[in-house]
């Protein structure tokens, strides 16, 4: 019984069947081993959203559902095509999602690319958190107080009531986040090809902030002195060396502390009090 509160393994398929049933949403529970020690959860799927709530609760409650984001039928005849003797195709709407748990550490997967899956998880709030979608879905994160890492591909990356760390990347799509608290000594990073990062701060927070954008501006509530700095980098690697010029814009916002480092290329910074 012990061994198997150690180790929790849940895999769930969820199959798409005909209409007036309804398999393929539903919720179940994930206990900690610890619930009395600091836990860490790890989700990573292919297609589709995630959103995390902190709460009181000392487990996990995920629920799930066939993603928003699905993909549209180009060409009509070739979908028609498909359809013989008068029989029409049913999709199998197979997906998967695989859960797992060993000291205090819990896994979330699906590994399809074929068929999203949307993931609501409410936890606990003083928990470290490791969040990573690619397509069709957009990461929504509430009321955590511990170390928060966002990776996203095609999407937006929105943290509310923060009071830990954040680390924050995507490439097509926006990031905002707003922190209650900021974890003291502990460096946060926020990158974004196409979108604007958009942060709100405590006004006593102190940071060294490190930003760069090339189409858009940077705009801050914080007083503190902004310098243009042209470093000259040197590389060298595999026998080649290399020189080359990195344009940052650098601060320090209270007398300075941790770096914050601020990047994107379509876009806009905001930095909000």
């Amino acid at each position: 019984m012990k061994s198997l509160k150690q180790l929790l393994a849940v895999t769930l398929v969820i199959l798409t069947v005909p209409a007036g049933v309804s398999q393929d949403n539903g919720e179940f529970t994930v206990p900690f081993t610890d619930p009395g020690k600091r836990g860490k959860i790890k989700v990573d799927i292919r297609k589709g959203s995630i959103d995390v709530i902190g709460s009181e609760r000392k487990d996990i409650l995920i629920r799930y559902s066939p993603a928003k984001y699905k993909y549209k039928v180009k060409n009509k005849e070739k979908e028609k095509a498909k359809e013989k003797d008068g029989l029409k195709r049913i999709s199998s709407g197979l997906t998967n999602l695989e859960v797992s748990e060993k000291n205090n550490y819990i896994n979330v997967e699906s590994d399809s690319w074929e068929k999203g899956i949307d993931l609501v998880f409410e936890v606990p709030k003083n928990i470290d958190l490791h969040v990573e979608t690619y397509q069709y879905g957009d990461i929504f994160i509430k009321n955590i107080a511990g170390e928060v890492v966002a990776d996203n591909y095609n999407g937006k990356i929105k943290a509310e009531t923060i009071s830990g760390s954040l680390v924050a990347n995507t490439y097509n799509g926006s990031i905002k986040a707003t922190f209650i608290t900021v974890k003291p000594d502990t460096p946060m990073a926020f990158t974004t090809y196409n979108g604007d990062v958009d942060l709100s701060l405590p006004a006593d927070f102190k940071a060294s902030l490190k930003m760069k954008t090339s189409q858009g501006e940077i705009y801050s509530g914080f007083d503190f002195s902004a310098k243009e700095t042209n470093r000259l980098k040197e590389e060298k690697k595999s026998g080649t060396y290399k020189i080359y010029l990195e344009d940052w814009v650098r601060g320090d916002v209270n007398g300075g502390g941790p770096e914050i480092m601020i990047k994107n290329y379509n876009g806009d910074i905001y930095l909000r009090k």
